[in-house]
């Protein structure tokens, strides 16, 4: 019979070829197998030795192992304890930096507190100083405004005594001006009147000629604002006043006479010069009354 192509005989034989090979590889194994063990068998004090010299290089190695492990494990404790003292020393140090730098920065503090301290008692001295030299400075100040101020009021009181002073001599002079002339009018007794007791109108004193008064000096006198009895008589009245007194006639005939006889002539010359000054002063007052 076939199957697929093979006959049964084919796969005997062919079974018959596997089972032949098998074989041959089973001798040919158990003879590698003999070979070997009575290699082994010739080789077996060597390989002993060998064995043990193995041993031997493998106890050696498992002792260097051991020894280089140990120093291995001794090494890096030595290096753990290294870095151990090296960190503990590390912190050490940084503890002593950190107190250190403590110590300046509470020193520093201190310093700059100090040195605060006294600037605050500087500026605090200087203040006071310049409040001192200021209330000093003020008080001389007030002192010396004080004195001023005193001494204003005293220039002004003796300026106002002065003044009084002055209108007083003023008003006694004009006093003493129009009483002398009441005397020479009234009087009948005078005969011997010194030209330097005349009473001119002027304030200048010892009119000895016509020279010695000027018209200003006249106006000066005839229109002060002081003169007593004519603070309500214009400038004509007060004219008309003196030119009667000065009149050439009324002056030679009632009061020359009665000066000395030395001081007559002279008398009468500076009586006739007041009356022209007179005279053209009224009649310029009346011309400003004509013009107006």
């Amino acid at each position: 019979m076939q199957t697929g192509g093979m006959t049964a005989e084919d796969r005997i034989f062919l079974k018959q070829l596997e089972e032949l090979r098998l074989d041959q590889l089973r001798r040919h194994t158990l003879g590698d197998a003999r070979e070997v063990v009575a290699r082994a068998e010739a080789l077996g004090p060597q390989r002993e030795l060998e064995h043990a010299e193995r041993d031997r290089q493998a106890a050696l190695r498992l002792e260097e192992n051991a020894q280089r492990k140990k120093e291995e494990e001794e090494f890096r404790r030595l290096e753990e304890e290294r870095r151990r003292l090296e960190e503990e020393k590390r912190r050490q140090e940084e503890g002593r930096r950190r107190q250190e730098e403590a110590r300046r920065y509470a020193e520093e503090r201190a310093r700059l507190r100090e040195q605060r301290e006294r600037e605050l008692q500087a500026k605090r001295e200087a203040f006071r100083k310049a409040q001192e030299e200021a209330e000093h400075r003020a008080r001389v100040q007030a002192e010396q405004r004080l004195r001023e101020e005193a001494q204003r009021q005293e220039r002004q009181r003796q300026e106002e005594l002065r003044r009084n002073k002055a209108q007083a001599d003023l008003v006694a002079f004009f006093q003493l001006y129009d009483a002398k002339w009441k005397e020479l009018k009234l009087s009948q007794k005078l005969t011997s009147v010194m030209l330097c007791e005349m009473p001119w109108p002027t304030f200048q004193q010892g009119c000895a000629s016509p020279d010695d008064i000027s018209r200003r000096s006249m106006e000066e006198f005839i229109f002060h604002p002081l003169r007593p009895g004519m603070e309500t008589k214009s400038r004509k009245d007060r004219l008309k006043v003196e030119i009667l007194r000065f009149h050439p006639d009324k002056f030679n005939s009632n009061i020359v006479r009665k000066l000395r006889e030395c001081d007559r002539e002279r008398a009468s010359e500076i009586a006739g010069a007041l009356a022209r000054i007179l005279t053209n002063m009224m009649a310029e007052e009346i011309q400003k009354e004509t013009d107006q």
